[in-house]
């Protein structure tokens, strides 16, 4: 990795890709302005194609409740990837220093709706809006960014938090942190930081600043040859609850051999004093209690470069009295139209629960995150074996 960070990679990436070299492959857009006064670029991301759910297994039907009615067929948006329209601008300042931003708003090609709004449907440039510094001494960025534990499951997962493959639905993520500040380091021989903070992770702060979500989060990485490994440790004061800390633990790794990459994923969720809230029913459980999960995958690309075909296999073990656990398996492929901008893909996907386990296919993460107005349960998708077929376009 370069030791050197600059504003418009930065801005046009997930604030984690600033981390690895993944980051540089972001698509740059179209600059609309470019003169003294800095750069100005337009980018974006139409994703659409055909989605099917049906089956089910342990309690999840029973849970589901009049949200699942057998065999589901859609046209849907946002299967592989989020449909987006984004800006994001840079200026050089003085002594090496940079500002940049970044506005970025999802929408749902099917129907024209923007998606990912809160709880009260505000839905304006709720994937991203940050503004940052970045010079030789690091990069800091502050609004609202990527969360940290969904990039690294994004980073290490084969199929990128995306397709009814993908593993962090299962896991319920919070995909989108509020009110949060970040420092990305340079890398120094491969390895590098970011470390975080957030004053109200959802949502605005509260009077008095009581009972506000509070975050922090230090995550190093290390990026060299084909190796590439992360550690995410993590601990949030649950919105209004002192006693309640939920403390994160995640690894990643992969290592790209040439011909096949590895992928490897493991996480540790516990919340301190978690059954003085959780009775062992269903009505007081959370995925968020006490669980392990992990993952291994693998990727090849395929007729040279033309072709990509991905797997994985997903375990969510859920470590209450209740074990609402799951397993999780994935397959699929990407064919490539024009370099990596435009693409068709299509994936399979099986879940099989435990007696108590909720799990269900959802295929955009975010759709059921508590950040962005979701119900926060692996139970917020639907059936628990999936099929999708579709086209993606980025520019």
């Amino acid at each position: 990795m370069n030791i050197k960070m600059n504003a418009p990679l930065c801005a046009g990436a997930a604030v984690l890709a600033c981390l690895s070299p993944s980051g540089a492959s972001a698509e740059e857009g179209f600059t609309i302005v470019d003169g003294d006064k800095g750069k100005l670029s337009i980018y974006g991301t139409l994703d659409g194609g055909f989605l099917s759910r049906s089956g089910n297994n342990g309690a999840y039907a029973a849970q589901a409740g009049t949200r699942f009615a057998g065999h589901k067929s859609e046209l849907t948006s946002g299967i592989e990837s989020e449909s987006r329209l984004g800006f994001k601008g840079s200026r050089d300042l003085r002594n090496g220093v940079s500002v940049f931003f970044q506005l970025e708003a999802g929408f749902a090609i099917d129907d024209g709706k923007s998606t990912l709004s809160d709880a009260e449907g505000n839905s304006v440039f709720r994937r991203k809006s940050f503004i940052g510094l970045t010079g030789q001494p690091g990069t800091v960025v502050m609004g609202r960014i990527d969360g940290g534990r969904y990039s690294v499951a994004g980073k290490y997962d084969p199929f990128a938090n995306g397709t009814v493959a993908n593993m962090a639905s299962i896991q319920v993520h919070g995909t989108r942190a509020d009110n949060a500040v970040a420092y990305i380091s340079p890398a120094w021989n491969g390895l590098s930081f970011l470390a975080a903070y957030t004053t109200s992770l959802v949502g605005q702060e509260s009077p008095g600043n009581k009972g506000d979500g509070r975050l922090w989060a230090f995550i190093p990485s290390y990026s060299k040859g084909g190796l590439d490994l992360t550690l995410d440790i993590e601990q949030l004061q649950a919105k209004g609850s002192e006693e309640h800390k939920l403390n994160i633990l995640v690894a990643g790794g992969a290592y790209d051999f040439g011909p096949v990459k590895l992928h490897a994923y493991w996480e540790s969720i516990k919340t301190d004093n978690y059954k003085d809230i959780f009775d062992g029913s269903f009505a007081t459980y959370s995925a968020l209690l006490n669980h392990r999960s992990w993952m291994l995958g693998a990727s090849a690309p395929v007729l040279g470069d033309k072709a990509k075909i991905r797997a994985s296999y997903v375990v969510l073990d859920d470590k209450t009295s209740l074990d609402a656990s799951c397993r999780k398996w994935g397959l699929g492929g990407v064919y490539y139209l024009s370099e990596r901008s435009t693409y068709v893909y299509a994936d399979v996907a099986k879940i099989n629960n435990s007696a108590n386990g909720i799990c269900s296919i959802q295929p955009n993460p975010a759709r059921t995150a508590v950040d962005s107005g979701g119900t926060g349960s692996p139970a917020g998708g639907y059936g628990t074996t999936g099929f999708d077929f579709g086209i993606s376009h980025s520019f």
